[in-house]
């Protein structure tokens, strides 16, 4: 099936790569790293909040979310897009990092943001006709409607997410500076849903396997809970981002998988 053999196939990237991956992704987390901990820091934040639910519950419910946590969300996505866009560059362009510092390409990953907003925009909107379809559920089955809700919430929120996917290759494409546009993108993946619906399935149980062995490597040392945390944030987010690449290649550009 398209959807296993896209999936294997970006993990295979990031283990063929894995030295790149690292050189690609390490000074810039570790520099995203030192700046949250500073603004936190001067906001009187703990960075915990980042990877600790409980922490951030406690601090929206005492009000102490501000300007700090935004400007720290804001170079960790920063950061994530920096590594996003090397690594599409490296494995579309063969762009290999001279250093331990990939380039810096503001340009591509301003535009790399701006596309993600666009594309985040799309799906709000296409969550709006969810409210009036649960509204409507509720007022015309009452208590009776709590199965029925779950399970319209469920599908239409998988629609929305294969057309998000569907749209997601113009990310990899502004990466490398070969802008393509939304309706480029759907048209591109056409009668792909079933192999995104499947990717998106397989991202899912990956996702909670690296949770589980985490949250067990937790238990049984926390220093070593800590960097397999660590490991397999940044394996995830190389992964994810993997697919985008693998899906731009393979539909846009026609290459084989």
């Amino acid at each position: 099936m398209k959807g296993w053999s896209i999936f294997a196939h970006s993990v295979s990237m990031v283990l063929r790569n894995f030295e790149w991956a690292v050189r690609i992704a390490l000074v810039p987390v570790l520099i995203g790293i030192a700046l949250i901990f500073v603004v936190l820091s001067a906001g009187g934040q703990p960075i915990a909040m980042f990877w600790d639910e409980q922490a951030l519950s406690d601090a929206l419910q005492s009000g102490k979310l501000g300007l700090s946590f935004v400007t720290a969300t804001l170079i960790f996505i920063a950061v994530q897009f920096w590594v996003f866009v090397a690594w599409h560059r490296l494995i579309l362009l063969e762009e290999y990092p001279t250093s331990w510092l990939p380039a810096f390409k503001r340009d591509r990953i301003l535009s790399y943001f701006g596309h993600m907003l666009l594309i985040g925009f799309l799906v709000f909107v296409l969550f709006i006709p969810l409210i009036f379809l649960v509204n409507g559920l509720i007022a015309a089955m009452g208590s009776g409607a709590l199965v029925p809700m779950l399970l319209v919430i469920a599908g239409y929120s998988v629609f929305v997410l294969i057309a998000m996917y569907r749209l997601l290759p113009v990310l990899p494409a502004v990466a490398i500076g070969r802008p393509l546009l939304l309706r480029e993108s759907w048209q591109a993946t056409s009668g792909a849903s079933g192999t995104v619906f499947l990717v998106l399935v397989l991202l899912g149980v990956l996702q909670l396997l690296m949770q589980f062995v985490s949250g067990l490597s937790f238990a049984v040392f926390a220093p070593l809970g800590f960097v397999f945390s660590a490991f397999a944030m940044l394996a995830m987010s190389l992964v994810s981002a993997s697919v985008l690449t693998t899906f731009y290649g393979h539909y846009v550009e026609g290459r084989p998988i």
